[in-house]
C-alpha cells in the first residue's frame, strides 16, 4: 500500500471525525483553602500574620492561643538575612479562653493590637527592641462584650511621621547618572492630635464602633458610639473598611450579611490643650466620636449572565448573582498624584467556594476563583430645598440662599474577574498600588487606576518600582496566608500547619554582582534606591531591600550610595566660612543622613570589624555624630561652662564618651602616621591622586578621608571646649574633693583622659589645619557649592577628589615631619610621644580588620552608645554612688517602659541588645538595673532608641566565648 493510494481518513475509521474538546482536569484545592475562606467571610479581620514596617514578623500560632514575634534580621558571620527566632508574646491571663484571630501592626511597627474571637482588642507596644512587646492596659469606657467579634479597624495616622511625606515618585537617567523625581505632599488624614501618640479605631459586628487612644502618658482610653439606630431589621456586620476622607475625617464601609453595603462619615472631636513650653502636658478629655449615615446599597455581591455558560466576555444584560463569598473589603482614598482621576473607591473581593461540583459532566469543572467589585463614591453638594419653592410668595428667602449639604453617590464599575482565588489584598505606597496574593502562590502588583498589571516594561531610561525594573515574585507554591515585607518586596508566608516561608523577588535580568554594562542593570540599581528613598521618607525599614540586592560589585556599591546620596537629596557640604550652620542640621535631625551612611557601612561589611575604606569612613562619622550630640547637649545643660562644673549625676553617661573620643584621637594620628611613612620618602610629583587611594585601599586606613571631610571635621572641631571642661572639672574632683564617694564618682573619667599617650589638645591643633587647608583649596578652585557637595560624596566613598590632594599631601607630609614649620612637626610637639601612640592599643574601638581584632571581639563586647567594654575581660561598670543606689531603689518600677518584673524582687539576669542590621552590641539596660540609676536609665531610653547605625534592637544571647 503506497503512499499515493493511502488516503483513508483514520479519524473516521473510528468514527471520532468530530473534535472532542479535552477535558482539563483542575488542579486540587491548596490544603486548608475552604476553612481559610470561611474564615476571610465570616470577618474583615482575620490576618493571622503581619510584618511590621520596622522589620518584626509577628503571626498567631495554628493552635490559635498564642502569638509569636520573629525579627527579621542579618546574620553578621554569614552576612545573610533571615527570620530569627520565635519569641512568644506575653498575653494576659484573662485572654486564655477564645482564640486569637486578627493581628495588625500600627504604621511606625511601634505598637501590635491582638484581636480574639470574642472581639476584645489587645495592644502591646514595644520596650526598646523589636521582640520585646508589652502589654498596655486600657480604660475602657465600657465591659466589652462576651462575644461581639471584630469585623474592620484602622490605625489612625500618627503626627508628625505622616502629616507631610517626600513622595519619591521615578527616576530618570542613563547609565551612573541618575535624576529623582521627589515631590512634597500634605496629607489630611485623621489622626491622633498630640505628637507621636497612636491611636485606632475598630467596629464590632453588631454596629459598635470604638476609638482607642493614647494620653500624654501613653496610657491607652476609649470612646465608642453606635452607628445609627440599632432597628431590629438590621443584620450584624461582616466586614468593615476605613478610608480617609481627605478632611481629617473618617470614611467606612460596611457590608452586612444581607449583602447590603453601608457608609458612613466619622468625625472625632478633640479637645487636647495646647502645651505649654517648660510644662508637663496635662491629661486631655475624652474626644467626642460623631458618626453619620451617608450612603446605603443593596445587592451588593458579583452578578453575571456570563457565568451559566462560561463565557466571561458575555455581553447579555440579563444579570443573575454568582455563587461567591466575600473574603475582602477594602475602602481606598484618594492618591497624593495629581490628575490621575481616583476618587475614594470600595473594593470588594468575592471568591467562588473551592469544592463546587459541576452539574453538568460535560463541562470542565469550574476552578475557584475571585471577583473584584468596586464601588466609586462621588461627593457632590445639593440643595437641601427643591426649586419650586422660590414660587411661594411668602418665604423670606430664596432657595438658592441656604446652604447646600453634602450628598455621596456610590457609583458600581464593571466587575472583575481574577485567575485564582485572592487570598490576601494590600494597599500600597499611598494606595496607588494594589498587591494581589493568589491560592496558586503568584504575587502580582497593579495599578490603582487602570488595575494593569506592573511588569518589566524594558525601559531603561525611566523607573517607577522593582517590578517595573525586571524584579518579581517568580517562586509559584501554593499558599494560605502572606504578608509583604516593608518595601513589598519580600513575603513570608504561613500554611495551615504554621509553617513560615520567605520569598524573595529575583532579579530578571541577570546578576549585579558584576560590571557588566547593561542600561536595564543601572536601571535596576535606580529602582532599589528609588524604593530607599520611600522607606527612608516613611520611616520604614530597608533591610528587606538589601537582602534582595544579594552581592554587588564594588562599582556597584559605589553607585548605589552615590544615588541614595541623590534620591534622598542629603547635602554634607558645610561651607567654606563660618556662617554655614549645615554642619549643625546633619547634627540635629537628619534620618536621610544616618540611613545613607548605614547603607555605605552595610554594604563594605564582612564580620563585625572587617570593613572596605567606605563602609569604615561611614562608621566612623556615624560614631561622631552620635558622641558629638551627647557631649554638646551635656554641656549646653550646664549653660557656661566656664562656670559651671560637671554635675556628678551625668559623669556615668560620658565617660565611655569620652574615653571613646580621646582613644580615637589616638587612632587617627596613629593611621596617619602610617600612612605618612609609606608616602614619605615619594618625590612631589609622584603624590598624585592614584597614587594616594592606592595605598589608601591597600592599608585600608582612612584617617586623612576623615580629616579632609567636612562634617566629621567640624564635629571633631566642637569637641575641644567641653572636653577641657570635662577634663578639668574631673581632675578638680579627684585631686582636691574631700569626699571619698565624690572622687570615686569622677576617677573614673579622670582616668580616662590620663590613659591616653599624648596631650589630647593637640588634636584640636591639627584638625584645625585640616580645616584651613580644606577651605582654602575650595576658594582657590572657586568651587560652588554643589560641586563642594559632590567632593564631599567621593570623599566618603573612599576616593581623594583632585582638588584636595594638595591638602592631603600637606597633612600626611610637611605637618606630620616638617620641622623648620611655624611650630615645628605636629610629632614633635610638646605632650606628643609617636612610639607610645604607635602601641597604643585602641582595638576595641573596632576599626582595626588584624586577626587580632577579629579574636578580641570574639571574646569581648563593646556596648556601642555607652562605649564601654560590658562582656570579656576587663569589662567596664558605671561608679554608682550611694546617692545613685538610693534613686534606683526610690524608682524600680518598669510603668515608665512597661518591661520590668512584676516581682519587684526578682533579679533579672543582664541581657543583650544587637543591631539587627550591623550587629553591634548594648547592653539591656532597663529600670532597677543594678549600677544604673533612674535619670541614667531614663537619659539612655533617648539617646539609644536605635543603634548608632539607625537601625533597631533585638534581644540575643550573650556570647559563648565573651564571658
Amino acid at each position: 500500500m503506497d503512499g499515493e493510494s493511502y488516503n483513508m481518513d483514520v479519524d473516521d475509521l473510528f468514527g471520532d471525525s468530530e473534535h472532542v474538546t479535552n477535558l482539563t482536569i483542575p488542579a486540587p484545592p491548596v490544603k486548608g483553602l475552604a476553612r481559610r475562606l470561611d474564615e476571610l467571610s465570616s470577618s474583615g479581620c482575620c490576618q493571622k500574620i503581619a510584618w511590621s514596617k520596622n522589620g518584626c514578623v509577628a503571626y498567631i500560632a495554628p493552635d490559635g492561643y498564642g502569638v509569636n514575634l520573629r525579627v527579621f534580621a542579618r546574620d553578621p558571620s554569614t552576612g545573610k538575612w533571615d527570620l530569627g527566632k520565635d519569641t512568644p508574646l506575653e498575653m494576659p491571663h484573662t485572654q486564655e479562653d477564645f482564640q486569637f484571630v486578627h493581628l495588625s501592626w500600627s504604621h511606625l511597627g511601634n505598637d501590635l493590637v491582638v484581636m480574639n474571637a470574642a472581639g476584645h482588642v489587645m495592644i502591646f507596644s514595644m520596650a526598646m527592641a523589636i521582640d520585646r512587646m508589652a502589654y498596655m492596659r486600657a480604660e475602657v469606657s465600657q465591659s466589652e462584650a462576651e462575644i461581639d467579634g471584630v469585623v474592620g479597624m484602622h490605625w489612625l495616622a500618627i503626627l508628625p511621621y505622616e502629616q507631610k511625606n517626600h513622595i519619591a515618585w521615578s527616576a530618570s537617567g542613563k547609565g551612573d547618572t541618575w535624576n529623582f523625581r521627589v515631590s512634597t505632599h500634605v496629607f489630611k488624614d485623621a489622626h491622633h492630635p498630640a505628637e507621636g501618640k497612636a491611636s485606632l479605631i475598630y467596629l464590632k459586628r453588631h454596629g459598635e464602633l470604638k476609638l482607642r487612644f493614647q494620653q500624654h502618658d501613653n496610657s491607652w482610653h476609649e470612646v465608642s458610639a453606635i452607628l445609627g439606630p440599632m432597628l431590629s431589621t438590621r443584620e450584624p456586620f461582616t466586614h468593615a473598611a476605613f478610608a480617609s476622607n481627605n478632611d481629617n475625617t473618617l470614611l467606612l464601609a460596611a457590608h452586612d450579611v444581607s449583602g447590603r453595603l453601608y457608609m458612613y462619615r466619622i468625625e472625632a472631636k478633640w479637645n487636647i490643650p495646647v502645651p505649654r513650653p517648660g510644662h508637663a502636658p496635662k491629661p486631655f478629655e475624652k474626644p467626642d466620636l460623631q458618626v453619620l449615615e451617608i450612603a446605603v446599597k443593596d445587592n451588593c455581591y458579583p452578578k453575571s449572565s456570563a457565568m451559566v455558560n462560561g463565557d466571561l466576555n458575555s455581553g447579555s444584560e440579563s444579570k443573575i448573582r454568582i455563587p461567591a463569598q466575600l473574603t475582602h473589603l477594602s475602602f481606598l482614598p484618594v492618591t497624593p498624584e495629581k490628575n490621575d482621576g481616583t476618587l475614594p473607591t470600595i473594593l470588594a473581593i468575592f471568591s467562588t467556594p473551592p469544592n463546587v461540583v459541576s452539574i453538568d459532566q460535560n463541562q470542565p469543572q469550574q476552578s475557584p476563583f475571585s471577583i473584584i467589585v468596586k464601588w466609586e463614591v462621588h461627593q457632590t453638594q445639593q440643595n437641601q430645598l427643591h426649586s419650586s419653592l422660590d414660587k411661594v410668595t411668602s418665604k423670606k428667602k430664596i432657595v438658592s440662599s441656604v446652604s447646600p449639604r453634602d450628598v455621596f453617590l456610590l457609583k458600581r464599575q464593571p466587575d472583575i474577574v481574577m485567575h485564582s482565588v485572592v487570598l490576601s489584598f494590600f494597599s500600597l505606597w499611598y494606595h496607588m498600588v494594589l498587591s494581589f496574593c493568589y491560592s496558586d502562590g503568584t504575587i502580582e502588583f497593579r495599578k490603582r487606576s487602570t488595575l494593569e498589571t506592573i511588569g518589566p516594561d524594558y525601559n531603561a531610561q525611566t523607573v517607577t518600582s522593582l517590578s517595573q525594573a525586571g524584579f518579581s515574585f517568580s517562586t509559584l507554591e501554593p499558599l494560605l496566608q502572606v504578608a509583604l515585607s516593608p518595601n513589598h518586596c519580600m513575603a513570608v508566608c504561613m500554611q495551615q500547619d504554621g509553617t513560615i516561608k520567605l520569598r524573595y523577588m529575583e532579579y530578571g535580568y541577570g546578576s549585579l554582582a558584576s560590571d557588566e554594562e547593561d542600561a536595564r542593570h543601572s536601571a535596576a540599581l535606580a529602582a532599589l534606591v528609588l524604593q530607599s528613598s520611600t522607606a527612608a521618607n516613611q520611616y520604614f525599614s530597608s533591610d528587606d531591600i538589601f537582602a534582595v540586592v544579594g552581592e554587588l560589585s564594588e562599582k556597584r556599591k559605589r553607585d548605589f550610595i552615590y544615588l541614595m546620596f541623590q534620591g534622598l537629596n542629603v547635602n554634607i557640604d558645610c561651607g567654606i566660612d563660618d556662617n554655614s550652620n549645615n554642619h549643625l542640621m546633619l547634627l540635629g535631625r537628619s534620618p536621610t543622613f544616618v540611613k545613607t551612611l548605614s547603607a555605605a557601612h552595610l554594604l563594605g561589611l564582612q564580620g563585625s570589624v572587617n570593613r572596605s575604606v567606605s563602609s569604615k569612613i561611614a562608621w566612623t562619622i556615624l560614631n561622631i555624630k552620635y558622641i558629638t550630640q551627647i557631649l554638646t547637649t551635656i554641656a549646653r545643660m550646664h549653660g557656661q561652662i566656664e562656670k559651671s562644673p560637671l554635675r556628678p549625676e551625668v559623669v556615668p553617661q560620658l565617660i565611655g564618651i569620652c574615653r571613646w573620643i580621646v582613644n580615637f584621637m589616638v587612632y587617627m594620628i596613629d593611621e596617619l602616621m602610617a600612612l605618612g611613612y609609606k608616602l614619605k620618602d615619594l618625590p612631589q610629583n609622584s603624590f598624585d591622586r592614584p597614587t594616594l587611594e592606592s595605598r589608601i585601599q591597600e592599608t585600608n586606613h582612612s584617617a586623612i578621608l576623615i580629616l579632609l571631610s567636612s562634617f566629621p571635621r567640624m564635629m571633631m572641631k566642637l569637641w575641644a571646649n567641653p572636653l577641657v571642661w570635662v577634663a578639668r572639672t574631673a581632675q578638680h574632683y579627684v585631686d582636691k574633693w574631700p569626699s571619698p564617694e565624690v572622687r570615686r564618682i569622677y576617677a573614673p573619667l579622670h582616668q580616662a583622659f590620663s590613659d591616653v599617650p599624648f596631650t589630647f589638645t593637640n588634636f584640636d591643633v591639627l584638625v584645625s589645619e585640616a580645616h584651613m587647608l580644606v577651605r582654602n583649596s575650595y576658594k582657590r578652585a572657586g568651587m560652588t557649592e554643589a560641586q563642594r557637595n559632590e567632593v564631599e560624596r567621593e570623599l566618603i566613598l573612599g576616593r581623594v577628589p583632585e582638588v584636595l590632594v594638595p591638602a592631603a599631601r600637606r597633612l600626611l607630609g610637611d605637618t606630620l615631619f616638617k620641622e623648620d614649620q611655624e611650630g615645628g612637626a605636629f610629632l614633635d610637639r610638646k605632650g606628643m610621644d609617636p612610639a607610645k601612640i604607635i602601641f597604643f592599643d585602641t582595638t576595641w574601638l573596632g576599626l582595626h580588620a588584624t586577626d587580632h581584632s577579629k579574636e578580641w571581639f570574639e571574646t569581648h563586647i563593646v556596648d556601642v552608645c555607652q562605649k564601654m567594654v560590658i562582656r570579656g575581660t576587663g569589662a567596664q561598670s558605671h561608679p554608682a554612688s550611694m546617692m545613685m543606689r538610693s534613686s534606683r531603689d526610690r524608682s524600680d518600677s518598669g510603668a515608665a517602659t512597661g518591661f520590668a518584673n512584676d516581682d519587684k524582687k526578682e533579679k533579672r539576669k543582664p541581657q543583650l541588645r544587637k543591631c539587627v542590621r550591623c550587629g553591634a552590641y548594648m547592653e539591656d539596660v532597663t529600670q532597677g538595673m543594678p549600677g544604673y540609676a533612674h535619670h541614667h536609665i531614663s537619659w539612655l531610653m533617648g539617646v539609644a532608641k536605635h543603634c548608632v547605625c539607625g537601625n533597631s534592637w533585638m534581644l540575643t544571647e550573650e556570647k559563648r566565648r565573651a564571658k
